[in-house]
């Protein structure tokens, strides 16, 4: 039988002589069989092995995706993956009459590939919803013209818009502290601020002020808080609200809350 994951291992693994290799690179230019299997166990040990992560087309590594997977491998936990393949590998390839070791390898890169793209890839799809429904354009604005403008709010909203969210929830906190007639608008401004800043509960909190608002803008309460959910990734809750909004076509958000949920489900 013919010991081509080994002779491959040891080739990519550099433990060949200069002789070696040469002989090698001269039969896998007449060797079909062994440069098949040369090509397939060279990607498997590309994507644990200390080479370059991808190969081809280099605009590939600008996305975020990407960045998300380098970030990954290079992370302990992939280094922890790494080596336990590797010594699942060698414990296997002591019997070299056998090619045992070899799918073991092509099995265990394979199981860290749909690992790492559950784990990447959902996250993102996640990050990527919450940015395509948040719709900040859609927020009415804090300052009328014609009429006086309340100064706290015109200088939260301009630091809310200079992505200022710190700033922001500061001034907004005071003009709540301080007028007995608050603008409904503004727990939307700071909710959405507190998002912004991983501040999830503060979050909850200022929409929970809007629900209780009892004015036209409380209806968009429940869709807020169905934000502040999908930007924490919880799926649970995130259905429990879309569900609740679902229940009334009438609904702030109604269609969109179908779509999401849908994507989500």
């Amino acid at each position: 039988m013919k010991d081509y994951p080994i002779e491959i291992d040891d080739y990519l693994s550099g433990n060949m002589s200069i002789s070696e290799q040469q002989a090698f690179e001269e039969r896998l230019r007449t060797d079909t069989e062994l440069a098949q299997e040369f090509k397939l166990q060279k990607e498997m040990f590309t994507m644990y092995g200390n080479q370059k992560w991808i190969e081809g087309d280099m605009d590939i590594l600008k996305t975020d995706q990407a960045k998300q997977l380098q970030s990954f491998f290079k992370s302990d936990k992939a280094l922890e993956i790494k080596t336990t393949i590797n010594e699942v590998i060698s414990e296997n390839r002591t019997n070299v009459n056998s090619k045992r070791f070899w799918f073991i390898g092509i099995a265990a890169s394979i199981a860290v590939l749909l690992t790492v793209s559950l784990f990447v890839f959902k996250d993102k799809n996640y990050e990527e919803l919450y940015a395509s429904y948040i719709h900040l354009d859609e927020i009415p604005s804090l300052v009328t013209r014609g009429e006086d403008s309340h100064k706290l709010l015109e200088e939260a909203q301009l630091l809310f818009e200079a992505q200022k969210y710190e700033e922001a929830t500061r001034s907004f906190s005071e003009y709540h502290q301080k007028e007995t007639t608050i603008n409904p608008l503004s727990y939307i401004y700071n909710g959405v601020a507190y998002i912004e800043l991983g501040k999830f509960d503060s979050a909850l909190e200022q929409f929970r002020h809007l629900e209780d608002s009892n004015t036209l803008q409380a209806k968009k309460a429940k869709w807020y808080r169905a934000l502040v959910f999908l930007k924490q990734k919880n799926k649970t809750k995130i259905k429990e609200v879309l569900q609740i909004i679902l229940s009334d076509t009438s609904n702030y958000k109604y269609k969109e809350a179908q779509e999401l949920l849908d994507m989500i489900d």
